[in-house]
């Protein structure tokens, strides 16, 4: 593409295609054109300055692709705005050759702004939420459609832009579901001056049921009497509860209620963030991997399109945020020891000590403390715990392998800087609280033994029930694994499950608000997410 800029724009004949390009680029910016001008000349480059969009002066079949793709940018939880597409309105069918060179621009300039917003997210990651450290993917827009175009591929191309997950598409589907929802009204606001319970008569129950049938939820109709509080009404609040990861206990109280509340406008944020997310991610997820999701304390062991493995795990707690990263199952270390971090040996540990002297002793803790002769354990109660704090702590503690253990029986170790790993634990009554918010950072994992022993089959190796034999030995055991397995740790607070039902969880690390600001939403949505997430008395 060549640029000219005053009279001698003006004197350029844009009809004839085999012409080059040339874009007056004062006029360009007098009429609000932000255009990415490197890239559009690259792009034109690459294609002899030719249009791309246009021949013989009329928009092609190709130019009405584009803008058809450039239009259902909402689908995907964009906003077609950002693409041109309101500008495009007025021109894609005006016939006048004076439009032809802008919308051949704003097509093309469209493209790609939504072909990076798709392929890499529309915002950076890190700078809306630091704790998001998966790697970017490298993509160039300009070099992808030159060679769609040039292999006459351009559907092909579109169509990869977008991630290609399966729970991606499904939480798209989602997205026009409750959009659909919104287009009819919405749903009533439930008024209850207090807990609606199973057996209880109030006109709030009639609502409630309206409530519940507006989102879906599987409500017997017509009933005797709308306002009693039947069996069945009870059963659609449990399904709601489950699904929101509320406790789960049939009662709408001021957490279910505050939860049933939320305007149909916060559920749809919710969702368009996550999109958001998704496209965060690597474009090509690798065919086995674990998904841990921290927001929805969950892990899943998927290979292909299947879930083989899905289990509730215990996360870290808001001070000591799980982050979101990527890496690989190296390892299994069965009957692990635990050499505790100083951060949790002086915040947590320490204070424990000062109240109780044989915590350690009960904990089956070892002391050790450096010397001239090198590192050399101590009785912990020769130790006048009093006199230590944060910044004068000198020992290691470290926990012997046992049913007390805090890593359980079995230690998934995958290699990064943040010093996580998934983990056993003895704390299995945790596993059934709706908020799992608990750890220092690491990952607990439910029925972990389940987990290595199919981290074991997909990794091929020989099976003669040494695992089994390892963990009851109590002693401790490092085992490579032949095939390290991925791992991506991730935040989604709003995905669909394998039964095809569509889950919201609280932002428990308060991470939705500010994704939810820069994509446009609402004050009121914001602060009504925000208030679900922090005010949740049954979390």
């Amino acid at each position: 593409m060549s640029f000219t800029t005053g009279e001698a724009a003006d004197a350029v004949d844009i009809t004839p295609t085999t012409q080059p390009l040339a874009v007056p680029i004062e006029t360009a910016l007098q009429k609000g054109l932000v255009i990415d001008w490197p890239q559009i000349e690259r792009l034109y480059d690459s294609q002899q300055q030719s249009f791309i969009w246009h021949h013989a002066g009329k928009l092609t079949e190709q130019g009405r692709q584009i803008f058809r793709w450039l239009a259902a940018a909402d689908q995907e939880g964009l906003n077609a705005s950002n693409y041109h597409v309101d500008h495009l309105h007025g021109l894609i069918y005006n016939p006048s050759s004076e439009v032809l060179v802008y919308r051949e621009l704003l097509l093309t300039d469209g493209y790609f702004r939504l072909a990076r917003d798709l392929r890499l997210g529309r915002f950076d990651p890190q700078s809306i939420d630091p704790h998001w450290m998966l790697p970017m993917d490298d993509f160039d827009p300009v070099e992808a459609l030159a060679a769609a175009l040039s292999r006459g591929e351009l559907e092909q191309l579109l169509n990869s832009l977008r991630p290609n997950d399966r729970a991606y598409l499904q939480l798209k589907h989602a997205l026009a579901k409750y959009r659909d929802i919104q287009a009819k009204g919405g749903w009533e606001t439930v008024q209850a001056a207090d807990s609606l319970r199973p057996g209880d008569t109030d006109p709030a129950v009639a609502i409630l049921r309206q409530r519940l049938k507006a989102e879906s939820f599987q409500i017997e109709e017509p009933v005797p009497e709308p306002n009693y509080f039947d069996a069945n009404l009870a059963s659609a609040v449990k399904q709601y509860q489950r699904r929101l990861g509320l406790l789960v206990d049939g009662i709408v109280g001021s957490a279910t209620l505050q939860s049933l509340n939320d305007p149909i406008e916060t559920r749809i944020a919710q969702i368009r963030a996550n999109l958001e997310r998704w496209r965060w991610l690597p474009h090509e997820l690798e065919p086995q991997h674990l998904m841990v999701n921290t927001a929805g304390f969950e892990i899943s062991l998927v290979n292909g399109d299947r879930v083989v493995f899905h289990k509730r795990t215990v996360n870290g707690k808001l001070e000591r945020q799980t982050p979101s990263f990527r890496s690989r199952v190296t390892h299994l270390v069965m009957n692990p020891l635990w050499t505790v971090p100083r951060s949790i040996a002086v915040q947590d540990i320490l204070p424990r000590l000062q109240q109780d002297s044989e915590y350690l002793a009960t904990k089956r803790f070892r002391v050790y403390t450096r010397s001239d002769d090198g590192w050399g354990e101590v009785d912990p109660l020769d130790i006048d715990w009093d006199s230590f704090d944060e910044d004068n702590f000198p020992f290691v503690l470290k926990q012997d392998a046992g049913n007390s253990n805090s890593l359980g029986r079995i230690k998934f170790h995958m290699p990064n800087s943040h010093q996580i790993y998934l983990h056993d634990t003895p704390a299995q009554s945790l596993f059934e609280r709706p908020n799992r918010a608990y750890s220092s950072g690491c990952v607990r994992v439910e029925a972990a033994d389940q987990l290595a022993q199919l981290l074991v089959e997909y990794a091929e190796q020989p099976q003669t029930g040494w695992l089994q034999q390892a963990l009851s030995s109590g002693e401790t055991q490092i085992a490579p694994l032949a095939k390290p397995m991925p791992v991506y740790l991730t935040y989604f607070t709003s995905w669909v499950d394998t039964g095809g039902s569509i889950n919201f969880r609280p932002d428990i690390y308060q991470r939705d608000t500010a994704l939810m600001l820069v994509m446009g939403e609402g004050i009121e949505q914001i602060t009504a997410h925000h208030a679900s997430s922090v005010e949740n008395p049954s979390l």
